[in-house]
């Protein structure tokens, strides 16, 4: 069973475009991936790589050219982020096996976006409630002013806590091996190595390699190419500015909206990633607005390792060509939007872009919730739709004749003031005008009734009213899939990691647009 991307909500029309094969978003995203495509650009960005060395002994054989690379990527957040993360892994994972079964040698990589310093963004925990998610992270005011990589930070949030009030929720049926093993991922440990450590248990694929966006080992390699996004500005954002508007005249709005004067480069400085901007032809760090430097005295401070570069949405895929041969990356609906617009950047940099494959969507659904489902006679994609707008239309079978005498009692009642406004004219110019402002606000009020009576009748069978949000909530939380809100924990609790990521393994197509539903 998979929900089609046109049912989806939230999906750019050019993430949708691409899983579907529209031509006309092919011009900005290349053809749709298929093995044979992904094993010629394998062959291809081979041939141009340049081997380089000392880069992590895990990625000796990516990096010295001999396999090319698989890439996907996504924040170190709390308890591997949400579920998505743990599935573009293995859809990695799955494309590198079945492309090298083909004969080309590929080795999947999950680039660890350590770097970027949401702090916010990564302790974000929402879990699922009777009525919807609640947020288990912490308060994000404090954290909004964070400005360090969030990666080698030391976790402070309460993890122990957090995974104490879900153990609770889940009563008997929480696994309690999954719980010791996020605990001790998480004890004293950085975000970064928490991280690591939770997917790689998580998944269990040892073929999964981890590059590390902060490794200051691999700076230097970094740094010939910031300095010519510094020297080259001007010309990038030309590029770029050509690409956003080719992209808006097709009715793709940009995804990536950069600050006035920005360049798609951070400088790591005394610990802080700073944005680099442009003003009256000299660069400022974001959050330093006294200090201005000319661009080829940052250049330098590149090409010295005084500043190190750390890389924006729009300039990252470049950074990772450069330190891998990428053959194909897997990337999420708003990634997909984002690459849109830099992809003119590769040929500007003398790199091979790689292929560009949309990730795979998965829906974990338990046998009870099938069954429950089934007795409702919705589908999952129908869940997306909203409770109210599920019962309201329930409500409405329901008490189809009462709607209908209301229908009527409308109709009736606005024809007869239609009939009575020339009389009213008559003995007044201003009675009829009196007269049509009735007739809406009659009409406005018969509808809300209308409203009203549906969503109570939805509401009358209070059980299936109470089942139907639990299903929302569990599978369809705020109109998404749940995969995108929830991370691995309500799952595992519940079924274990056997009963979460063998059904993955088994049932995930990397290939396979829209929703696919995985059955628990």
């Amino acid at each position: 069973m998979t929900v089609p991307p046109e049912r989806l909500p939230g999906l750019p029309n050019l993430a949708r475009g691409h899983a579907t094969g529209t031509p006309d978003v092919a011009r900005f995203l290349g053809e749709r991936p298929t093995a044979g495509r992904i094993a010629a650009r394998a062959a291809a960005v081979l041939s141009r790589f340049r081997p380089r060395a000392g880069a992590d002994p895990a990625l000796a054989a990516v990096a010295d050219g001999r396999r090319a690379a698989v890439l996907t990527g996504q924040q170190v957040g709390l308890l591997t982020g949400p579920l998505l993360t743990a599935v573009k892994a293995l859809a990695a994972v799955k494309l590198a096996a079945d492309v090298e079964a083909a004969g080309a040698p590929l080795a999947p990589v999950f680039w660890c976006a350590s770097e970027d310093h949401d702090l916010v963004e990564v302790t974000r925990l929402p879990l699922p409630g009777p009525d919807g998610p609640r947020e288990e992270g912490p308060d994000p005011e404090p954290l909004a002013r964070n400005r360090r990589p969030v990666g080698a930070l030391p976790i402070e949030v309460d993890v122990a806590g957090i995974l104490a009030r879900a153990r609770a929720d889940a009563g008997a049926l929480a696994d309690e091996e999954c719980l010791e093993a996020l605990r001790a991922a998480h004890a004293g440990a950085t975000y970064r190595e928490a991280f690591v450590v939770s997917l790689s248990w998580l998944l269990d694929e040892p073929a999964l390699l981890f590059a590390d966006a902060a490794r200051a080992a691999e700076k230097p390699v970094l740094a010939p190419l910031a300095a010519r996004l510094v020297r080259e500005r001007a010309e990038v954002r030309r590029l770029l500015d050509a690409c956003a508007a080719e992209l808006a005249a097709a009715g793709h709005p940009p995804q990536v909206v950069s600050e006035p004067g920005a360049l798609p480069l951070f400088a790591l400085v005394d610990g802080e990633r700073l944005l680099l901007r442009e003003r009256d032809g000299a660069l400022e760090l974001k959050g330093r607005p006294g200090e201005r430097h000319e661009p080829e005295e940052v250049a330098a401070r590149f090409e010295s390792g005084e500043w190190l570069a750390s890389f924006s949405a729009l300039s990252r895929p470049l950074a990772a060509s450069t330190l891998y041969p990428v053959a194909a990356t897997v990337l999420g609906p708003a990634e997909l939007a984002y690459w849109a617009q830099m992809l003119p950047l590769f040929d500007w940099a003398g790199l091979v872009p790689p292929v560009l494959v949309p990730r795979p969507m998965a829906a974990p659904v338990s046998g009870a919730e099938r069954r429950a489902l089934g007795r409702l006679g919705l589908s999952l994609g129908d869940l997306f739709a909203g409770v109210d707008t599920l019962l309201s239309a329930r409500g409405a079978a329901r008490e189809g004749g009462l709607l209908d005498e209301i229908a009527a009692l409308r109709a009736g009642t606005l024809a007869r003031l239609e009939e009575l406004a020339p009389r009213l004219a008559a003995v007044e110019a201003g009675l009829g005008r009196n007269a049509e402002a009735t007739r809406e606000n009659v009409r406005f009020a018969f509808e809300k009734l209308v409203e009203r009576t549906r969503a109570a009748a939805g509401r009358a069978d209070e059980a299936e009213a109470r089942q139907l949000k639990r299903l929302t909530a569990a599978l369809a939380p705020g109109g998404r899939p749940a995969e995108r809100v929830y991370p691995p924990l309500p799952w595992l609790l519940r079924h274990g990691r056997s009963g979460l990521v063998g059904p993955l393994k088994e049932q995930l197509r990397w290939d396979v647009a829209g929703l696919q539903e995985i059955e628990l």
